[in-house]
């Protein structure tokens, strides 16, 4: 399962006045687009967020489809892998005036809103201020598999890159906007189009969704913004707009498993702005996101990288494997690893945390976090990629048999069962320990069928997955003193995370003793500093919240400094604490070189 990337481009404001200025510029950026195409940076489709012409006028949308042209010939990417969806410049502002301004003034509910969106006259009389770009969209794109909603807002596109299935939702935020600073507070995407269209999403079965729509969340009527942003943010993996016009990234909630929103920059605003436009990738075999923005310098006329920023995922599985079944499965794949197929599996399920780990030509056991912490070698290079596969699992059980998933992701099981092998061969005690919780971990299968604890587990993760905050608090309130230890631990941590999405107040300082506690045990993670470090910002502790992450920096393992350096900047950004920010960075890269 290789890397997806995608390029994001948004607000390019095609205008005949600006012709010659905007050729340069976006010459120079397709010309940045090849250079990273040859470099090894392919792009399987491309996401354009708004604001392709300036007026909404048909001589812009000529200029939009020459830039088109030759973005797909430099990325190599066809015109039916190329997906945009209109912003307030894509409104011709000349139309349907009296119509806009009287829709404006009277929609004020929840219930008006979806009776304006049901598909009647009066929706499709204010789409006509879109007919350039609709008609310039339609004839351009005229190969592209889209189904669009009834409203006739929306639409869905399904693509599969290397068996992993994507659903492309554009949303239109435009359709209410006049174009100008007024529109903020007053645009409208509208619950009912964002039902519509994540219900159109989930006939493709996709493993991941990408939405996308101009305007960012903030520029809603309130009515609409906190509706429409949680049902987008649920269902989506990431979700690009455009219109600040300068790059923006963040993530939805405190898990791995939320949304990413990522706001594009101006890919051109003048000559001597600095445009940009960003690749996006998608490893989910490393369980990473990467955003790399790509700006231009007016004084060299060429655009280059300036950043890259990576952010964990976490993809909520299509179903629970049953260890026992796993264990077959992998026996079947390479009989030579028969004698390990439960442990492995229990592994890769999370029913089984502790790994072998060298000490010289010793080998001990202890957790992914500890080995992370070791320094670089082939087996802990190969006990990573094992690991990994357990993302092939969350997206292809049950969506595929286990034997064509080990067919076509299963050979770093096979390097790990070699590394292994050797590591008996250096240590004989390590084969009698592999052994022992072998034993353990096929008993534990035997029973599994029955077991509430297995249950409960699916259930928990089920309810994370689906953000069901409310439901995941009262169960794991049950489960919190569970004679399974394990089953214990994991309620707490995740009864703390339901109380830190809740709006109440209390609940969040509750949250914060809890994640006090855990950051205290012996089963502290990472995520339980950062998490409790932005509660402290929430509830207007910003000082604890500091000295937590910049203790977290010496009690964790050298890997976590990237996800604390991001917790960090976020509380710098709030508190505008500049000096935070140098202490920050001093604490990192003393880190990093003691790692």
């Amino acid at each position: 399962m290789r890397p997806i990337c995608w390029i994001h481009i948004s607000d390019i404001h095609m205008r005949v006045s600006a012709a010659w200025s905007q050729d340069v510029v976006l010459t120079a950026m397709c010309d940045d687009v090849l250079r990273q195409r040859k470099a090894g940076l392919a792009a399987d489709f491309i996401l354009a967020t708004g604001d392709l012409a300036f007026s909404g006028k048909a001589d812009e949308y000529r200029l939009a489809q020459g830039l088109f042209d030759a973005l797909s010939a430099a990325s190599g990417v066809p015109k039916e892998r190329i997906f945009c969806i209109p912003g307030n410049h894509d409104i011709d502002r000349s139309r349907q005036n009296m119509a806009f301004q009287g829709v404006r003034s009277f929609v004020q509910s929840q219930n008006q809103i979806d009776q304006l969106l049901s598909p009647e006259d009066d929706i499709a009389t204010l789409l006509l201020r879109q007919q350039n770009y609709r008609a310039f969209q339609e004839a351009y794109f005229n190969g592209q598999d889209r189904k669009r909603t009834a409203d006739g807002l929306a639409y869905v596109a399904g693509i599969t890159i290397d068996d992993v299935r994507l659903a492309i939702v554009g949303l239109d935020s435009a359709w209410l906007a006049a174009g100008g600073p007024e529109d903020h507070g007053k645009l409208l995407i509208g619950e009912r189009q964002v039902i519509n269209a994540f219900d159109l999403a989930r006939t493709l079965d996709p493993h991941l969704v990408i939405g996308m729509a101009h305007h960012p969340f903030h520029v809603l009527q309130d009515i609409d913004r906190r509706p429409a942003q949680r049902r987008v943010e649920s269902a989506c993996a990431f979700f690009h707009c455009g219109h600040l016009h300068e790059p923006e990234a963040q993530m939805a909630g405190f898990t791995a498993s939320g949304c990413l929103t990522l706001a594009a920059g101006a890919s051109f605003e003048t000559r001597q702005s600095r445009n940009s436009y960003s690749f996006v990738t998608l490893d989910l075999l490393r369980a990473e996101r990467t955003v790399t923005t790509v700006q231009y310098s007016p004084t060299t006329s060429a655009f280059s990288s300036t950043a890259h920023d990576s952010y964990p995922i976490d993809i909520a599985p299509a179903g629970i494997c049953p260890v026992n079944d796993l264990a077959i499965a992998m026996r079947e794949y390479t009989p030579a690893l028969a004698s390990l197929a439960h442990y492995l599996s229990a592994l890769l399920l999370d029913q089984k945390s502790e790994l072998a780990i060298p000490s010289g030509k010793k080998y001990a056991f202890g957790s992914f976090a500890v080995l992370q912490d070791q320094p670089g070698s082939d087996f802990k290079s190969k006990t990573i990629a094992f690991l990994a596969f357990r993302n092939a699992l969350r997206v292809f059980y049950k969506r595929a048999p286990l034997s064509d998933i080990f067919a076509q992701h299963g050979h770093v099981i096979v390097h790990y069962g070699a590394a292994l092998e050797e590591g008996c061969k250096e240590d004989p005690q390590l084969a009698a320990r592999l052994a022992e919780r072998e034993k353990d971990a096929e008993a534990f299968s035997v029973a599994e069928p029955e077991s509430s604890t297995s249950y409960t587990d699916g259930l928990l993760d089920d309810l994370m997955a689906g953000q069901d905050w409310d439901h995941l608090r009262v169960l794991t309130q049950r489960n919190l003193a569970s004679p399974d230890l394990r089953l214990a631990r994991k309620a707490a941590r995740l009864y703390s995370l339901s109380l830190a999405n809740s709006t109440e107040t209390a609940d969040k300082l509750t949250a914060c003793e809890m994640y006090r506690g855990l950051l205290g045990s012996e089963a502290a993670e990472p995520t339980d500093a950062g998490i409790l470090a932005l509660l402290l910002l929430e509830t207007g502790q910003p000082e604890e919240a500091k000295s937590v992450l910049l203790s977290a920096f010496d009690a964790f393992p050298a890997n976590a400094i990237s996800y604390f350096l991001q917790i960090g900047l976020k509380l710098v950004d709030a508190t505008g604490d500049r000096s935070f920010r140098k202490q920050l960075t001093t604490t990192a890269e003393a880190r990093g070189a003691r790692g």
